[in-house]
């Protein structure tokens, strides 16, 4: 903002007012620090929410393959069912993204039928011990053929 201030006897003159108009060395070495302290504190989040994403997709992946185990041993016969748990494997999708995965089978034999529990593990400590996990129930032929064939009749 300009000033028209007079000097002494003579006609007005423009000058600019006392203050600059520039910032000072402590303006800017204030702003730096302010920066540094941001980038400082958000640093360590960032990070971490890459590791968070990366571990997401992970699991997402670890699931997708868990039910796919799923579904092809619904498609193997009752009597082939120990013999095919026993030799899973993971598929080359997931070998080559998800480093050390593991899939185990387990057969529990009961009443109602077969329970069938696929785990898949990988890579990094907190995964071995809290695997991925999915269970399934493989009712017998004539017990699941029958279920949608009775009909009621009223009286």
């Amino acid at each position: 903002m300009k000033q028209f201030v007079s000097c002494g006897n003579g006609p007005l003159q423009k000058t600019l007012a006392s203050r600059r108009a520039g910032t000072s060395s402590l303006e800017v070495i204030m702003a730096f620090t302010l920066l540094g302290s941001v980038l400082a504190f958000s640093t360590p989040l960032v990070v971490r929410h890459k590791r968070l994403i990366a571990s997401q997709r992970d699991y997402r992946l670890a699931l997708d393959e868990v039910s796919n185990q799923l579904q092809r041993l619904s498609a193997v016969s009752p009597q082939n069912l120990a013999t095919v748990i026993e030799s899973l494997q993971p598929s080359d999708f997931i070998s080559t993204r998800l480093s050390g995965a593991r899939v185990h089978g387990e057969l529990q034999t009961s009443d109602m039928g077969q329970r069938v529990q696929v785990s898949i593990s990988w890579g990094d400590e907190q995964r071995l011990a809290a695997p991925v996990t999915l269970a399934a129930w493989f009712l017998p032929e004539a017990a699941s053929a029958g279920i949608g064939t009775d009909r009621r009749t009223s009286p």
